[in-house]
């Protein structure tokens, strides 16, 4: 276990703390030299100790949290065996429509519920690709949930990379085939699943040499539908992109593709639906160690709690 510190000169705040309790001493020796002056009983020695100890208490936990500690450790991993998981982001242009400029685009949809399956299946090691008119790794299936979420929110986007074609819809199902024949999975993986998330706005597709490839390579898809019919691509003054119109066969053409390779079409609002679908493919599978991992938590929102307990202990014995 080792602790490390994100803004260590933020512990400098730390003397302002510092700053409090030599004004508190002073005043408390002034406070008994008047006393003395007037012939009144001082205060009491072990009560200005008491408070200048609690004081300092309240500017070293701030001082603490305000230097951002860490504390990181190593520990071991267990994941099912013989089971992966490669969630597929449509990354075409119809990815951006969104109903309004201020709501999210269905790629934002997409990596929303991408989030929720894999905290859902946090056992399964899930991987991250990309679909245009080809399929590009970003993540080979890991147990790391953290990676995971860095890859899908600063490697996933729009045209990232963009596709060769540059036709109206760029979405090639046929490119999936790819996931049967490269080596997106690893070779000792019994169940392969792919989680597609489309809006379903496709060009044709030869769905007969799709369905073998796919099951030459023992991968099993399910397809997630992120689409509605009022949803428009906005450019950046917020004004409607006249050159696209929401697909009103999106929806028949995913669901005959899905139908081809035996997967089920889940809508994007069904996340149960959806890990319950992932699930039932992954079976039981024991969980065995692969690995060690490092495990971080952050301690400032600890220091600052413990902080009021000082601080508070000091206001009271102010006020009584």
């Amino acid at each position: 276990m080792s602790v490390s510190f994100l803004t260590p000169w933020a512990a400098l705040v730390g003397l302002v703390g510092g700053l409090g309790v030599l004004a508190l001493s002073r005043g408390r020796r002034r406070s008994a030299a008047v006393a003395t002056s007037l012939g009144l009983p001082r205060p009491g020695r072990r009560g200005t100790v008491v408070d200048v100890l609690l004081l300092g208490l309240v500017a070293a936990l701030v001082a603490l949290a305000a230097a951002q500690p860490v504390v990181a450790r190593s520990e071991t991993t267990k994941g099912r065996n013989g089971a992966e998981v490669l969630v597929v982001f449509d990354v075409t242009r119809s990815m951006l429509a969104r109903r309004a400029p201020t709501e999210p685009a269905r790629l934002d949809r997409a990596r929303a519920v991408a989030k929720q399956l894999r905290y859902a299946i946090p056992e399964t090691r899930v991987g991250v690709a990309s679909l245009s008119d080809r399929v590009l790794p970003h993540l080979f299936p890991t147990l790391g949930t953290n990676a995971f979420a860095a890859v899908v929110d600063r490697a996933i986007g729009i045209e990232r990379p963009p596709p060769d074609r540059r036709a109206r819809r760029a979405t090639a199902f046929a490119a999936l085939g790819d996931l049967g024949r490269v080596a997106f999975f690893r070779p000792d993986s019994v169940r392969r699943i792919a989680v597609v998330v489309s809006d379903g706005e496709t060009i044709p597709v030869d769905l007969e040499t799709l369905s073998e490839r796919l099951g030459n390579g023992r991968v099993s898809t399910i397809f997630v539908q992120v689409w509605r019919r009022d949803e428009a691509v906005f450019d950046d003054s917020g004004s409607p992109d006249p050159g696209y119109r929401p697909d009103p066969t999106s929806s028949r053409s995913l669901r005959l593709v899905a139908g081809a390779v035996g997967a089920p079409v889940v809508n994007e609002g069904d996340a149960p639906g959806l890990v319950e679908a992932v699930r039932a493919r992954l079976g039981g599978g024991e969980l065995v160690p692969q690995g060690r991992q490092l495990v971080s938590k952050e301690l400032a929102p600890q220091a600052i709690l413990a902080a009021f307990v000082p601080l508070a202990l000091l206001l009271y014995r102010r006020n009584v």
